[in-house]
């Protein structure tokens, strides 16, 4: 999903994380990133963080980040970048539905103290 307000720059990305988080530097700057897809139509998104490390994300997360959205172009490719004012991973629990069997009634053995 993606949403860009009319006349500004912020937008926000939500979507499949397609790799874990990587660290890396720029002009001396440490900053984290991570690619979002937004389908094989358009392709992923880039997610940066400055000045602070998100939460453990990794590949096949799902997220949410708003920030400043930033198309570029170069030899021919278009890439899409975001610089997250805030990023969340969503913090769920899969469902179980495989019940166990019923248990079978047990037939009463004298010999058991009990």
């Amino acid at each position: 999903m993606f949403i860009k307000r009319d006349n500004k720059k912020d937008s926000i990305v939500a979507g499949y994380v397609v790799g874990d988080l990587k660290e890396k530097e720029f002009d001396g700057k440490k900053f984290f990133e991570v690619g979002v897809s937004m389908g094989k139509d358009v392709g992923i998104v880039n997610v940066s963080v400055w000045g602070r490390k998100p939460a453990d994300i990794k590949k096949g997360d799902h997220i949410l980040a708003g920030g400043e959205f930033k198309v570029t172009k170069k030899d021919g490719k278009t890439y899409y970048s975001l610089t997250a004012d805030f990023i969340i991973k969503e913090n769920s629990t899969k469902i179980v539905e495989d019940l166990q069997p019923e248990l079978t009634e047990i037939e009463e053995d004298d010999s058991l103290p009990f």
